[in-house]
């Protein structure tokens, strides 16, 4: 527990994603003899230009215990670089973390196989469907999913892994403390129930823009094999296909629609060496002699139904898709009447929770209509308040699923939710 400290206070001293701790780890034997050595031993090591050295020369070991505290109020885990479950995946890298903070059950990173899904924020039906279905079946062939929980195909990964009970890995790009996006925390609680959230930031550091680029070589360099389902083609996703080849890594992409501009990136992957994964079993059979015993291909043959929205409503998992914006009420031609009536609104407009709004909600059945009603107009209300003796809350968060697709509603921290409109 005494050296702990120093590993922390070396993770500070030491920039994410940079090589400083590589170079240090290969002149020192340890992080106390990093603390202890002399400045121009630090020099002679990074430089004295690098932007490490100052921090590196600081001995004040404040911050370190204060997180050390903190980590053990929380019950907060600490993987430390020279601890026998620190992946070795991880320090096969020119930039490894020099720790982990974890929450949840450690997979063990040496002996299970694991399989990095990403891909675009602003997913389709089609990435979306693929995403779930894939990370499933590998699941249940034995892969242990690694995402990184973001809005889109991360949280549609994730959820394809717990819709069947199985291990699943979230990487951070903030403090074990911090949930970002903030709509996944139910998402998040169920990982860490069923596999561990990680990351390399310490704890109360916020998700700044920078830190996910940094985050993804995390996410790569686990798995043996990283699937890209969809993305722009200078989207996020392309940095971990980078970092991933880099690494040496298998890559797989979807394929999609030529001219797509989801399908962009993975195409443009395959055309590079990528591999072409349409489901499971492209992955599953090209690893199954390198990872014998890990993996179960004849899972696969065997169909299991499941409802894909009621698991990513369940979990709360945020994956709009372009297709779901189709609540619209069908243009008929203009009337005398029609006119009037336009006219006669603008004149006289409603209040917000006006009945008028049930126009709107025409593509919805009674219960989504009751469930909408129930919300409060001008104001927030808690989820739970909504589940009465007619609404369970299965049905509940079914409901609010699809008014969130339909952007009639926003789902708020704390489990909350206002209505828009």
């Amino acid at each position: 527990m005494e050296t702990l400290k120093y590993w922390i206070w070396l993770s500070l001293s030491c920039t994410p994603g940079a090589e400083t701790f590589k170079k240090l780890i290969m002149r020192f034997a340890s992080p106390v003899e990093v603390y202890d050595a002399e400045d121009e031993d630090i020099a002679a090591c990074i430089g004295s230009k690098s932007s490490d050295y100052n921090l590196l020369i600081d001995k004040d070991l404040k911050k370190a215990n204060k997180i050390l505290d903190f980590c053990i109020k929380k019950e907060v885990g600490i993987l430390t670089f020279d601890d026998i479950k620190y992946p070795n995946s991880l320090k096969s890298i020119s930039n490894p973390p020099v720790l982990l903070y974890y929450r949840g059950k450690l997979p063990d990173f040496n002996s299970e196989f694991f399989v990095s899904v990403v891909g675009t924020r602003r997913l389709s039906e089609y990435g979306r469907k693929n995403a779930f279905s894939i990370s499933r079946d590998l699941a249940r062939a034995g892969a242990v999913i690694v995402s990184g929980m973001a809005i889109g195909i991360d949280g549609v990964a994730h959820a394809g892994a717990l819709s069947d009970d199985k291990i699943t890995v979230a990487v951070l790009g903030c403090g074990i403390d911090v949930c970002y996006p903030k709509q996944h925390l139910r998402l998040a609680r169920e990982i860490v129930k069923n596999g561990c959230v990680i990351t390399e930031f310490c704890p109360g550091t916020r998700p700044l823009r920078h830190h996910f680029p940094i985050r993804n070589r995390i996410i790569s360099a686990l798995s043996p094999a990283v699937l890209v389902i969809e993305g722009k083609e200078k989207s996020g996703a392309l940095i971990t296909a980078r970092s991933a080849f880099s690494q040496g890594r298998v890559v797989y992409a979807l394929p999609g629609n030529v001219g797509n501009v989801n399908s962009e990136l993975t195409n443009l992957l395959i055309k590079n060496g990528a591999k072409l994964c349409t489901c499971a079993d492209d992955i599953v059979y090209d690893f199954d002699a390198s990872a014998a015993g890990k993996l179960n291909p004849f899972v696969l043959s065997q169909h299991v139904p499941i409802d894909m929205f009621e698991v990513l409503s369940d979990l709360s998992v945020s994956a709009v898709s372009q297709g779901d914006r189709i609540f619209k009420i069908p243009r008929g031609k203009r009337s005398k009447t029609n006119e009037l009536s336009k006219k006669s609104s603008t004149e006289n407009p409603l209040p917000q929770n006006s009945t008028s709004s049930e126009a709107d909600l025409s593509g919805f059945d009674q219960t989504v209509v009751k469930i909408y009603k129930k919300i409060p107009v001008g104001t927030e209300c808690a989820v739970e308040s909504l589940i009465d003796d007619d609404l369970s809350l299965r049905e509940v968060m079914k409901g609010l699923l699809k008014l969130e697709m339909g952007r009639f509603i926003t789902m708020l921290p704390g489990e909350k939710v206002r209505r828009n409109f």
